[in-house]
């Protein structure tokens, strides 16, 4: 089907999905970065090998939004787009998410490529497989990307700031009583969550997404960390009601092939009752992830978060790198 979009003739695009054992390996070879090619030490082959396997996994058909297209220049490019349906079932309309286009032939990396009819062509499937919410994850050197991203109409809604640091459990002269979260935590600490309002994060920074699902989400999210879906471990004040909270994710299936024992801080919040107690969590958290294998950490925050930035860097976390996320409504 051929229709005009913001002046450009929209192309054909092609399902990928006959041809994923193929790009699975050619993507592994070839992809310009991966989303951990900042941590000292990691197999970067490593990395790419599980980005193209997440980037090519099994999808079920009603879900599966990769084509592949030609440019108007012959350059053959891959979109790499899912229709999300948990979120769609919580928000209430359809969620998908761009995970990245590349080209599928050499050279890989090519800053001043046309993807905007490609990606318009890819907006009008999403719409016809009812997506409401479409938004993407974009590494500041995909220039390509970011351009037409821009050219169609795309929102940033925000800038992430990621750090990593050694696992280091430090002198710990007074120690402080905590312990792993159980169900019986889960009201408190959801309540924390939501009180704890992020203005910068993706999900309160859009006027699109309701504030109060926003907090509804915050409070699943801890739920669903709690009882071990979203995160590995919830470390909380020994108290009754706790209301600080840090959740990690150990990642050991990865390890082995990223070289490093690695996990990522996926969660944290601090109700006002419990200030003081990020800085307690810390060093316990820390000699937790240690007994467990950990060696080296990772995580994200807002780069407008400077309270949580100059806290980590204070404990010896060093910048990592830097992503946009954007979205548009269609």
């Amino acid at each position: 089907m051929t229709s005009a979009t913001n002046g450009h003739t929209m192309p054909k695009l092609t399902p990928l999905a006959p041809d994923l054992t193929r790009l699975r390996k050619l993507l592994a070879d070839n992809l310009p970065w991966t989303p951990h090619d900042y941590i000292p030490g990691i197999s970067r082959k490593g990395d790419r090998d599980l980005w193209a396997e997440q980037l090519t996994a099994a999808s079920a058909p009603e879900n599966d939004l990769r084509f592949g297209c030609t440019l108007a220049d012959g350059t053959s490019v891959g979109l790499f787009a899912e229709y999300l349906p948990w979120d769609s079932e919580f928000f209430g309309y359809g969620v998908a998410r761009l995970n990245g286009i590349w080209p599928l032939a050499p050279p890989r990396l090519e800053p001043v490529l046309n993807y905007g009819p490609a990606l318009a062509a890819l907006l009008y499937r999403a719409v016809h497989r009812d997506v409401r919410y479409l938004f993407t994850q974009v590494d500041p050197r995909d220039l390509s990307l970011l351009r037409a991203l821009g050219e169609l109409g795309f929102a940033l809604i925000e800038t992430r700031y990621y750090q990593h640091g050694p696992v280091i459990v430090p002198e710990m002269p007074e120690r402080y009583p905590v312990r792993l979260a159980r169900e019986e935590d889960i009201a408190s600490l959801a309540r924390a969550a939501s009180q704890t309002v992020n203005l910068y994060d993706r999900f309160h920074a859009d006027p699109f997404i309701r504030p109060e699902d926003a907090a509804r989400l915050m409070e699943r999210w801890v739920e669903q960390s709690v009882r071990g879906k979203l995160a590995d471990v919830t470390i909380v004040p020994d108290v009754v009601d706790p209301g600080a909270f840090v959740t990690y994710r150990y990642h050991r299936e990865n390890w082995s092939r990223w070289g490093v024992n690695l996990v990522q801080g996926v969660l944290s919040a601090v109700s006002p009752e419990f200030m003081g107690w990020m800085g307690k969590l810390a060093p316990e958290v820390n000699l937790h992830l240690r007994s467990m294998g950990a060696e080296y950490s990772f995580g994200s925050t807002q780069v407008t978060n400077r309270p949580i930035i100059w806290f980590a860097q204070e404990a010896g976390a060093r910048f990592g790198k830097c992503e946009h996320v954007l979205r548009i409504v269609l």
